[in-house]
């Protein structure tokens, strides 16, 4: 049956798991892989929503560095996992989705559930196939595998019609065929190279911007000692925190709309930026204008080509794989050309200094940066971060001190509410050895939060912790700061209490007053190694700082709260 062939490529792919949830037309593939879940070989995961299947599959693939699978029916199961895909697409994940689809005689006839699916998916994928015939399975679902993770990641569709599913083949191994592709490789441009490194040598005030090309290919140890032999600071995007070590001394944190004030204003002040596996979106940069106007010289290292054409146009592009392209930056600067730029260290220590005395102000209510500082202290090294997207998110930007590369995953491109606890679901699949965490707002939780009972039902013991403050708290912020206080359309009621929520679907329940609260709560969840939600109130008058106005540049950051009286000064001496 093509349904078994379907099975038995993504066996041959590597796939040990599998999330989605079944329907008419992919039901085939289900009766087809009943014995290979039933012996273990593979893992099939029921999702409480299709949306949910996608961002597992997503946050499997950022924990693994494999590609992550799901599956859906046609029509509504389709469109349902297409926030989960445009999620992965933007932030560059490599997911394969298998979708069923009506009857080959019955496309474009508006049958029961039928869904234009290469329509839909073309725009928010990085490539979609429906196919024609059962002998292009395997050469397909291989190809998708090729496609999502070579070259820039993201994810891919295979749509297969159920008469293909169910279509009897005799061979299956007759219907194998070679893909004929070259492997994508990285042509070392040293011409390039050198140009880069003279720039960077001979720069005064050099800075490392990186992001999550990075973490997909591995180069956190060559961007550190790129870093320490040039004493060059590196900032990150949001998604780019996941490939830095917090406690790297010349590490300044994610710059940009939410990120810290120290980085971004480095970033401003630098005369050579290196960018390295990021795109320059207008969340890290919000005015291009204004970056621009520095008159700083770029450097881009990318995967792709294309996005040397975004944004700003670096004066050198450098096209390929960041680890290989560092290592051969590393290998061909001579020492003695190396300078030691104290001046430039000097002022970046000034910067970090001076923003942190607005960061950390305590008072009688729980404090965004103190909760962060104690599950840090509770957790791990390694332990795994997810989030979902709001106020906790930004939080979560400047105080999470990530440690350990792909540890830290977050819908940033997107800014995709729900993605925290089936990310930390999939997260918590891919790597069963890690702690993972989902640090979650009550407004983004509740979107995705009936997918507890896939934790329970699975034991896939992820602890998600839920600052509830009973408002939608960054657009209440915005409301608040910049549309004269006009609140409207944010505010919950008391519905639901989240720790008898969690208890409804057997899952633990924690409501804490105070820090050793936090931390007895995360050492139990620990302990019983089960799924647990962790109740953390915080003030809906809390701000998430530093921000900007809505279109504002890097240097019109809010650092303080603007409703407080004697907060100090926000502008640098």
């Amino acid at each position: 049956m093509g349904s078994r062939l379907i099975v038995e490529s993504l066996k041959k792919q590597g796939v040990k798991a599998i999330f989605g949830i079944p329907g008419l037309y992919n039901m085939p593939v289900y009766d087809a892989f009943l014995e290979d879940v039933e012996s273990g070989q593979l893992r099939h995961i029921l999702m409480r929503h299709e949306q949910a299947a996608a961002h597992a599959a997503d946050a499997y693939a950022r924990a693994t560095g494999f590609p992550g699978v799901c599956t859906a029916t046609s029509g509504p199961g389709v469109t349902n996992l297409v926030t989960g895909l445009i999620t992965a697409y933007q932030d560059s994940s490599p997911v394969v989705a298998i979708t069923g689809q009506v009857n080959s005689s019955s496309i474009g006839k508006m049958s029961f559930q039928e869904s234009d699916t290469p329509g839909i998916m073309f725009p928010v994928t990085k490539y979609t196939v429906q196919l024609r015939s059962v002998d292009e399975i395997p050469f397909w679902i291989e190809k998708a595998f090729y496609i999502a993770s070579t070259g820039r990641p993201g994810p891919v569709v295979v749509d297969i019609p159920r008469d293909l599913q169910n279509t009897k083949i005799d061979d299956l191994k007759s219907l194998n065929r070679k893909l004929n592709y070259k492997p994508f490789r990285t042509i070392v441009d040293r011409d390039r190279i050198s140009k880069a490194l003279s720039l960077l040598l001979n720069a005064e005030r050099p800075i490392m911007l990186v992001g999550t090309g990075v973490a997909w290919s591995g180069a956190t140890d060559e961007v550190i000692k790129l870093s320490k032999m040039l004493g060059m600071p590196v900032v990150s995007t949001l998604p780019g925190k996941s490939s830095m070590p917090a406690d790297y001394p010349l590490y300044l944190g994610a710059m940009g709309y939410y990120g810290k004030a120290e980085a971004s204003m480095a970033a401003l002040e630098s005369d050579v930026m290196l960018v390295v596996g990021a795109r320059l979106s207008d969340r890290t940069f919000t005015s291009y204008n204004e970056m621009a106007e520095t008159g700083k010289k770029f450097i881009e290292i990318n995967i792709d080509p294309g996005d040397f054409m975004k944004g700003i146009k670096p004066d050198i592009g450098i096209q390929g794989d960041s680890k290989l392209i560092l290592k051969e930056m590393i290998k061909n600067i001579p020492e003695h050309a190396l300078k030691h730029k104290n001046e430039w260290t000097k002022r970046v220590k000034e910067l970090k200094d001076y923003y942190e005395k607005f960061y950390y102000i305590e008072d009688r209510k729980l404090k965004p940066f103190k909760i962060l500082k104690t599950i840090r202290e509770s957790l791990p090294r390694d332990a795994i971060m997810t989030t979902g997207v709001g106020q906790h998110q930004m939080w979560a930007e400047v105080f999470w001190e990530n440690l350990e590369p792909r540890s830290f995953f977050s819908s940033t491109g997107m800014g995709t509410m729900g993605f925290g606890l089936p990310a930390a679901i999939g997260a918590k699949v891919g790597r069963p050895d890690k702690i993972v965490v989902d640090f979650d707002g009550d407004g983004s939780f509740l979107m995705t939060g009936n997918n507890l009972a896939v934790a329970v039902d699975y034991n896939i013991p992820v602890i998600a912790i839920v600052n509830d403050n009973r408002t939608l708290g960054l657009v209440r912020q915005v409301q608040d700061m910049f549309q004269n206080k006009r609140i409207v359309g944010v505010d919950y009621g008391n519905s639901p209490d989240l720790v008898k929520y969690a208890e409804a679907f057997g899952a633990l329940g924690f409501d804490v007053e105070n820090y050793d609260d936090i931390k007895n709560a995360i050492k139990t969840a620990i302990k019983e190694d089960v799924p647990a939600v962790i109740r953390v109130p915080v003030d809906k008058e809390e701000l998430a700082l530093p921000t900007l106005p809505p279109g504002g540049k890097l240097r019109e950051m809010i650092v303080s709260d603007p409703r407080k009286k004697n907060n100090g000064d926000s502008k640098l001496p």
